[in-house]
């Protein structure tokens, strides 16, 4: 039996809100579903399970048709479904009187409730979250049914405050395929027979890395999983080290290419370290053909060493000059002249 594990897709989120390409992220959520319904019609899977977060916050019933609309168009796939923290069931949730189409099923309950399909002979168990916060470990006490059923569990959490899940503990409670959600990186493990399978696209900053879906082959004997990288987009930091011999030409050129390397869709943080011309001003950023999301300057203007060097001949600062001038060249010994330098002109009120 094969199925597609999703989760936190977190529709209706802007991603880099006030950010010009925020309405392209945004976008982007809707096109990522797209691709799984796609991915799932084109790889005959049996199930698409979408582990809670669906939606960033409550729906609205135009989310909800168009989401529908998506599922509806399987034709082999049935769509089981659960409520994560973001779309939790609110009294007034538009969740709880929405008619979803046939080959839709959301477990919907507070406690564990489940689908069977006959055909598949599997049974996919799960539970929605009713309030933003459930720091009970609901997870650690479940054992799966002994009745020659596959059994799927569907939930959401592993951190404190969201549901926290002892890895070990649900490995051993016999569920063939446990298929999370909540936490965005990736993680899968086919000897403990679970997956977190991550956010589809990243969401901030904090989401570095690839993000996609899970493919699983689940039966009584192995499980089998693969992920599939399919994020149009990535959060990539940028350090850069500066030398005094940088120009702003050279810089812009250099980071040009790492924004080529990366894709124009791809948003960056740039940190630049090092030392820099005295005259040269890295505070405003840098033209760059790709999206920038943060600048941070943390470089230091560039030392005269031997202007210091005279200047303070004989006292304290000098004489420690002329000991490392003694080393034999080196980075190590570069960085210690540098920071011993600028702490004794910081000391002194000389920067």
């Amino acid at each position: 039996m094969k199925l597609i594990h999703t989760a936190d897709l977190h529709l209706g989120m802007h991603p880099d809100k006030g950010q010009p390409w925020s309405g392209e992220r945004r976008d982007a959520l809707w096109a990522a579903l797209r691709r799984i319904v796609k991915r799932t019609e084109s790889e005959r899977a049996d199930l698409l399970l979408i582990a809670g977060d669906l939606f960033h916050r409550q729906p609205l019933l135009r989310d909800l048709k168009e989401a529908d609309s998506l599922f509806a168009s399987l034709t082999r796939a049935r769509v089981v479904l659960i409520a994560g923290n973001h779309d939790c069931l609110s009294p007034r949730s538009r969740y709880r009187d929405f008619a979803w189409a046939g080959n839709v099923f959301f477990l919907e309950d507070a406690a564990m409730s489940s689908v069977f399909f006959d055909d598949l002979d599997t049974e996919v168990h799960g539970f929605s979250y009713h309030q933003a916060e459930i720091s009970e470990p609901l997870c650690n006490g479940l054992q799966a049914p002994n009745d020659g059923r596959i059994h799927i569990l569907l939930a959401h959490g592993g951190d404190a405050r969201h549901v926290p899940i002892d890895r070990y503990r649900l490995a051993a409670a016999g569920f063939h395929y446990a298929a999370l959600g909540h936490i965005h990186k990736p993680e899968l493990s086919e000897e403990l027979r679970l997956s977190w399978c991550g956010s589809p696209e990243p969401l901030d900053r904090t989401d570095a890395g690839a993000r996609g879906y899970v493919i699983a082959e689940v039966s009584r004997r192995q499980t089998r999983l693969r992920f599939v990288p399919d994020c149009t987009a990535q959060y990539v930091s940028l350090n850069v080290s500066v030398t005094p011999a940088a120009a702003r030409e050279g810089l812009t050129a250099s980071l040009e290419q790492a924004v080529k390397q990366h894709g124009a869709h791809s948003i960056f943080s740039v940190t630049l370290t090092g030392e820099r011309d005295a005259g040269l001003d890295l505070s405003l950023p840098l033209p760059l053909s790709g999206r920038l999301l943060s600048w941070n300057d943390r470089t230091c203007p560039a030392l005269d060493y031997e202007r210091i060097r005279q200047e303070h001949k004989g006292d304290l600062l000098g004489l420690f000059m002329d000991e490392l001038s003694q080393l034999p060249a080196s980075p190590v010994r570069d960085k210690a002249l540098a920071y011993g330098v600028r702490a004794c002109l910081q000391e002194g009120g000389g920067l």
